[in-house]
């Protein structure tokens, strides 16, 4: 039921006044200024609640007067419906600005949006001029229920302040609340070093509400659109590249009740081109033979696909060279034994530094050591050869072993070369 009734603007006359003289003009709550009558306009809901609002008779309510009613009598500590508010989350990834890996954690820049329903905010018996309403986020916000929900396990987080606090608030006319903010955010990331450099790194957000448990209000990603989403195009960092996201939901009990947490995971695939490359340009100019060694092997490295960790490592083929230079040839065959050691042991070195502390067993680890290994018996080799070609003549060596004389009894310094290249092809095929 509605109930119109008349009174004057000031200055001005009521409406039918015989004289004809037109109403004065005086404040308006519409935006033209030109003679108008107000009117008080009352209804009645089916629960019998009556409100009432002023506007220009025959014209829309303005959102000022709408957002003023809605608010003058809100309570913001009910829960809309007072019963479970089901509150849908989407998450839009702007940008990841780096990942620390000596503290685990991953800085990244997002908006958060929550939507649900508050029919305490229902303003279509205003008879609004629109039918969605956006305003001050900073100054309503505050002034109307939320779900006061966070990111549980964030290291820091803070709302972007550029020039203003971008915080945005949409309410539609049946009571629908859309809220939206922008912040930066430090979250923790898993540290897996085992496969280093071939590693991936997963960080974890855990978003729910931090003052209502799963009985008063119903944490949820959104099913109308995708959960998460990526604003830029390819997220890639000097080091790492996202390779994939995912959006999951878990009940957490906690001493107080059930909590519904939303779990959104981002997987880091480590790009390894940096820590193959960086040896090779540090080794300084007159390192020739250990600057091919490391260069051709990260020509292998970048041109054979990630997945194939078993394919001949140019390292071990690098080594081989220096046993085709001849038994003779000693100074060079060391030269290049040397240098290869001194640049794995240096790359080491510079891998580690980077890296926090831990004692697991890196892939790397594993990988330079069993090189160094290699290097070592190339070196040892090559000492017995040149023991045998000191002299005017090579000396040789009769073998009685039966497993490793069932085709050669005689063994020279180039017959040991040739074993030696067959032995070090294995170092190829090291995981």
């Amino acid at each position: 039921m509605i109930v119109l009734t008349s009174f004057r603007t000031p200055g001005g006359q009521p409406a039918g006044d015989p004289s004809g003289k037109k109403p004065g003009i005086g404040p308006s709550f519409s935006l033209r200024d030109e003679p108008a009558e107000f009117i008080e306009k009352r209804s009645t809901n089916e629960d019998g609640i009556e409100r009432w609002w002023p506007g220009k008779d025959g014209e829309c309510t303005d959102d000022a007067l709408v957002i003023t009613e809605l608010l003058k009598d809100y309570d913001k500590f009910k829960l809309p419906g007072g019963t479970n508010v089901q509150v849908s989350v989407e998450i839009w990834v702007q940008e990841v600005s780096k990942i620390i890996e000596i503290t685990s954690e991953f800085e990244l820049d997002i908006y958060v949006t929550e939507k649900w329903i508050d029919p305490s905010l229902a303003y279509d018996h205003l008879n609004p001029c629109k039918r969605n309403m956006s305003v001050d986020g900073g100054k309503v916000l505050p002034q109307i229920w939320s779900p006061h929900a966070c990111f549980v396990n964030s290291k820091d987080a803070s709302i972007h302040r550029s020039p203003f606090s971008n915080i945005f608030l949409q309410i539609y006319s049946n009571g629908s609340v859309w809220h939206n903010y922008r912040i930066k955010l430090t979250g923790p990331c898993s540290n897996a070093l085992r496969t280093f450099p071939i590693d991936q790194q997963k960080c974890m957000l855990f978003y729910e509400s931090f003052n209502h448990n799963y009985e008063q209000v119903a944490m949820e990603w959104t099913e109308t659109a995708p959960p998460i989403t990526i604003l830029k195009h390819n997220i890639t960092l000097p080091d790492y590249v996202l390779v994939d996201f995912t959006a999951t939901s878990v009940r957490r009990l906690y001493p107080p009740g059930i909590w519904n947490e939303l779990i959104a995971t981002f997987t880091f695939q480590r790009l390894y081109g940096f820590y193959i490359l960086q040896v090779s340009f540090y080794l300084g100019p007159r390192n020739i033979p250990s600057r091919t060694t490391v260069g051709v092997n990260s020509l292998l490295a970048l041109t054979r696909p990630p997945e194939a960790s078993c394919m001949p490592d140019l390292v071990a083929h690098a080594r081989k060279v220096s046993f085709y230079l001849g038994p003779r040839n000693i100074p060079s065959r060391t030269t290049v034994g040397v240098n290869s050691l001194l640049a794995l042991t240096f790359q080491f070195g510079s891998v580690v530094s980077n890296l926090p502390k831990t004692s697991d067993v890196k892939a790397i680890d594993v990988w330079i050591l069993s090189s160094m290994a290699f290097i070592f018996a190339s070196l040892i080799e090559l000492a017995i050869v040149g023991y045998m070609t000191r002299g005017e003549s090579d000396l040789t060596i009769n073998c009685k072993c039966s497993i490793l004389c069932m085709k050669c009894t005689i063994w020279t310094a180039s017959k040991i070369d040739k074993v030696g290249v067959f032995f070090f092809v294995l170092d190829s095929f090291k995981v």
